[in-house]
């Protein structure tokens, strides 16, 4: 058991040396707020999962995002966890600015709908 643990070991390691360029694609969670709409409610969305592709200028991410949908009901606002999931386009010099466009389905009009906003990603990974 420890003789095959060693190779497993020894055998990431050759291949982390040997793949340092940069990846042209990737999964990861990044520190990330955005926040999105649809022109009825608000959500406040965090990096969550995604598989990211990393072109030259920009990147492209398929994102699983945790958010708080904030929903007015008789005059006052509620705060609702969703979870939505869909595409943003990361731009700008470091890949810092999202453009987000994510689905979220909602249970109690059994509907999805689609929002779109900006975010700001804080910390990325290091891959």
């Amino acid at each position: 058991m420890k003789k095959k643990i060693g190779i497993l070991l020894l055998n990431s390691i050759v291949v982390s040396a040997f793949s340092q360029e940069e990846q042209k694609s990737s999964l990861q969670i990044e520190g990330q707020l955005a926040i999105t709409t649809n022109a009825k409610d608000v959500f406040v969305n965090v990096g969550g999962p995604s598989l990211k592709f990393n072109l030259s200028k920009v990147a492209f991410a398929f994102n699983f995002l945790p958010s708080l949908r904030f929903h007015e009901i008789a005059g006052k606002i509620q705060v609702f966890p969703i979870l939505g999931s869909g595409i943003q386009v990361y731009g700008l010099k470091d890949k810092r600015l999202v453009l987000s466009f994510p689905w979220y389905y909602l249970a109690a009009t059994n509907s999805w709908t689609f929002t779109c906003g900006l975010g700001y990603v804080f910390s990325k990974s290091k891959h």
